[in-house]
């Protein structure tokens, strides 16, 4: 299902805050402009960002970018609960001035903001649960120490080890700083071509290498083989398209370049931990009852 634009109210503040509490957190799929960081502190259920959904439970903390689709569903008809509650924050980039984060200062939460795009959890993390008390703290606070404990809690996180990233998306792998270049040729490239028959002399040509030089540079760059990084797109861009449209599962794995239906399911398996039906089910307005 599509999900839908929110408009997130805009005020004299330089950013949102509140606390949520409701007997359920409905699904909501959505999205918006605005960064969001958002505390679990009282529910369980199931967490949807971009193209991921898994379990959450109290303590989760996660950060997500710009116009990333998301929602919470949470487990209704727990006797003990008297209600589902989290404390979410939206802010802009430029909350804090256009070029704030340009700074030099800034720049372990600029990088930080720039890693969210895909979303980000940190609820595991030894900073993200410094994170969750001071996000408890925030809604309570006067304007001006409030903004001086959300750039605290971002500058906190942007040292934690460990987040998980939640949404695949067309991420370009991580690598070295000199190989980066070439590696986002390649993907560029792969991003109108992944489902596709990959031509693997074209692409060498393009960075001006050998096809077996190609192979080993990107396994050295990026720590997989370009089959294993397309593979993982082609997934990627299913999980998409069984999200939004109501394609087959067989016409979607076509239309993303596997050309066999038994092993898309299994490499979509391997890599998502999930089936494509289950993927499906779980973003389907009947299965999704009982976010933000």
């Amino acid at each position: 299902m599509k999900a839908y634009f929110e408009k997130v109210p805009a005020g004299s503040s330089a950013f949102v805050v509140f606390e949520r509490s409701d007997e359920a957190f409905p699904f909501d799929w959505h999205y918006h402009p605005e960064y969001e960081l958002t505390l679990i502190v009282d529910s369980s259920g199931r967490r949807f960002v971009g193209d991921s959904s898994a379990d959450y439970g109290p303590g989760d903390v996660v950060l997500l970018g710009p116009n990333v689709p998301h929602s919470w569903r949470s487990d209704n008809g727990v006797p003990s609960r008297a209600a589902h509650t989290a404390v979410v924050v939206q802010f802009r980039h430029e909350f804090l001035g256009p070029n704030f984060f340009e700074l030099e200062e800034m720049a372990p939460v600029a990088r930080l903001l720039t890693s969210s795009a895909p979303g980000l959890a940190f609820g595991h993390t030894a900073k993200g649960k410094e994170a969750a008390d001071a996000l408890v703290r925030l809604v309570s606070l006067p304007p001006a120490r409030r903004v001086a404990l959300l750039l605290s809690t971002l500058c906190d996180l942007a040292e934690a080890r460990g987040a998980e990233r939640l949404s695949a998306g067309n991420a370009i792998p991580m690598c070295r700083p000199d190989d980066q270049e070439r590696i986002n040729i390649l993907c560029r490239q792969l991003e109108c071509s992944f489902h596709q028959e990959v031509d693997f002399k074209a692409l060498a040509k393009l960075i001006h290498m050998d096809q077996a030089s190609l192979c080993r540079f990107f396994k050295r760059a990026t720590g997989r083989t370009l089959t294993e990084y397309i593979t993982e797109r082609r997934v990627a861009a299913a999980a998409q398209l069984l999200i939004e449209t109501d394609l087959s599962l067989m016409q979607i794995s076509y239309q993303v370049g596997f050309g066999n239906y038994s092993n898309f399911n299994r490499q979509f398996k391997r890599i998502r931990g999930l089936t494509p039906k289950f993927v499906r089910q779980q973003f389907q307005p009947e299965h999704a009852n009982s976010g933000f």
